[in-house]
């Protein structure tokens, strides 16, 4: 039902999906791939928001609001789901399964960003970019024989936007944590190869 009112769309890296600001004429669904999700701050800042894997439904609170809040844009060739805003409105008033989904989704994304600010305004430099690291593992991680590796063109500008910190203080911490053993860092790759050590820096009571 769902996929038969879609249309599948490919993007290739870098290619922007839409824009902040757009009118969210359309909802997107990723299939493969992955895409940034990026937003200007009132400052002019570009804060990193999340890495949208497949399954992921891109700004799906968007359907009741003016504006798409964020740009998405294609770190790898991607693959998404497209559906016109008002057919996916009538198909979750007519079938209450997909309105409970969209709504189970909504309050995910709300949970992560309340989490996020909690980091942002009550833990340390170091517990700040350990959360972030297990974040993006969660979001776009695949385990392997060292550990978790991140297999996005992730940089450590894209930690900092995350973490809220500067490129230089996450520049130091992730190189002080490689001399550990803790992180293995590359142009843009990333693997924890000590998950436990870091599980344990984001949230010290969970790693006694």
């Amino acid at each position: 039902m769902l996929f038969n009112a879609a249309m599948l769309r490919r993007i290739q890296q870098g290619q922007v999906l839409f824009h902040q600001g757009d009118p969210p004429n359309y909802l997107f669904q990723i299939v493969g791939g992955l895409l940034r999700i990026t937003q200007i701050n009132s400052d002019g800042e570009q804060i990193t928001l999340r890495i949208a894997r497949p399954g992921d439904l891109c700004c799906v609170a968007a359907l009741r609001r003016p504006a798409y809040p964020a740009t998405a844009s294609a770190i790898k060739d991607a693959t998404v789901l497209v559906w016109r805003a008002c057919a996916f409105l009538d198909l979750a008033r007519r079938h209450p399964g997909i309105a409970d989904n969209v709504l189970s989704i909504v309050g995910d994304r709300a949970h992560e960003m309340l989490n996020r600010a909690t980091e942002l305004t009550g833990k340390s430099i170091e517990q700040r970019i350990a959360a972030c690291l297990l974040r993006l593992s969660a979001q776009a991680g695949t385990e392997s024989a060292e550990g978790i590796h991140i297999e996005f063109p992730i940089t450590r500008f894209d930690l900092a936007s995350m973490a809220g910190l500067t490129y230089f203080t996450v520049s130091r911490t992730l190189s002080a944590w490689q001399k550990q053993g803790l992180v293995k860092t590359g142009r843009h790759r990333l693997t924890i190869l000590k998950v436990a050590h870091i599980v344990g820096i984001a949230e010290p009571r969970i790693g006694r």
